[in-house]
């Protein structure tokens, strides 16, 4: 069988991957790997959360940038994907890897219970409706302290080794929060060019229009909520393992929503690189002021996250991405492009 030359094949594929704007990202990316072979311990740590929290940014940005519905529980997913995932294992000794496939199966019944009535609805409803839900579920985490451990607290507990996902050093929960989020990175690039992709675009730009042109909204706002929820668990279920501890501050929180969000907005609301660049600068920020400031003081990096909101609505209301868009180009223009083959002309 001939392989294809011109108009697309191997050739044209070839001559992509040496465009700088894909070599360079995805030499980026390999270089991250060494990461845990260079660095102290607590960079390390910070950078498994940034991947935690970036792969929930992501899910937010799917229903909140690319489908404009602006949520402020998606904590909710974050909860049930860590509380089914660590209550399974310490308590039934079943292993995250059939842990978190619960876990994730509850958080889309979720969604959908929470969605299919709020997205019959117009308007601010539906943030409403996310936050009403994620409150329940903080009260309902206390309350049923025999199962969650209430505001004492849950120890994640189990084997150590690869079934369990219990380790003593960090570096193998680096690869994995890596993994996740690549993938949960590719998710969103893969919804933004499909047929769920271009309808939720439409949806945020215009719901009537789309109405009009046949887009049942309710229903592809109800995926795009799906798949948000699904992307949160997982972070939920893996971010158990790695810290050992769960209580309901910490996942069921406005907190952790209200992160998710301004990540994206800081980053690039309905953007790829938004959500990447935005956690790569909030989570090591917040990490930092409470390591610096800690317990007592800690409340104050919410002061600084207003700052930091303020400034970037003044100064860079398009996000991120738009003020370091010139700075790729340059880097783009400055790099070489790689023959893998082929004639030139």
């Amino acid at each position: 069988m001939a392989v294809e030359t011109e108009g697309g094949g191997l050739s044209e594929y070839a001559t992509r991957i040496g465009e700088p704007r894909i070599y360079l990202p995805i030499a980026l990316a390999a270089a991250v790997l060494f990461v845990p072979f260079v660095a102290p311990g607590f960079y390390v740590h910070v950078l498994i959360l940034t991947f935690i929290t970036g792969t929930g940014a992501v899910g937010w940005n799917i229903i909140g940038g690319f489908g404009g519905q602006f949520s402020l529980g998606n904590a909710v997913f974050l909860g049930i994907g860590g509380y089914t995932t660590g209550i399974l294992m310490a308590d039934y000794g079943i292993t995250p890897w059939v842990g978190i496939p619960i876990a994730v199966a509850l958080a889309v019944v979720a969604a959908v219970v929470i969605g299919y009535p709020a997205f019959k609805t117009s308007g601010h409803y539906f943030a409403l409706a996310t936050i009403a839900v994620l409150e329940g579920m903080w009260f309902l985490s206390v309350y049923f302290s025999d199962l969650t451990g209430g505001s004492t607290g849950y120890s994640v507990t189990g084997d150590g080794g690869w079934l369990m996902l219990l380790f003593d050093s960090r570096e193998p929960y680096f690869y994995l929060a890596y993994a996740l989020f690549l993938g949960s990175i590719a998710v969103m690039i893969a919804i933004r060019y499909s047929r769920i992709g271009y309808y939720l675009l439409a949806i945020r730009e215009n719901q009537d229009a789309a109405e009009a042109v046949g887009i049942d909204t309710a229903k592809y706002k109800l995926y795009g909520f799906v798949i948000s929820a699904i992307l949160t668990a997982v972070a939920g279920g893996l971010y158990a393992v790695y810290i050992n501890f769960l209580y309901p501050d910490s996942m069921f929180s406005i907190d952790e929503s209200i992160l998710y969000a301004l990540i994206v907005l800081i980053g690039g609301i309905g953007t790829i690189a938004g959500p990447i660049i935005g956690a790569l600068l909030m989570v090591p920020l917040e990490e930092y002021t409470t390591a610096v400031l800690g317990g007592q003081y800690g409340a104050l990096s919410y002061v600084g996250y207003g700052v930091v909101l303020i400034l970037f609505i003044i100064y860079a209301p398009d996000g991120l991405v738009e003020r370091l868009r010139f700075v790729g180009e340059r880097i783009e223009d400055a790099a070489p492009t790689v023959s893998f083959g082929g004639d030139e002309d």
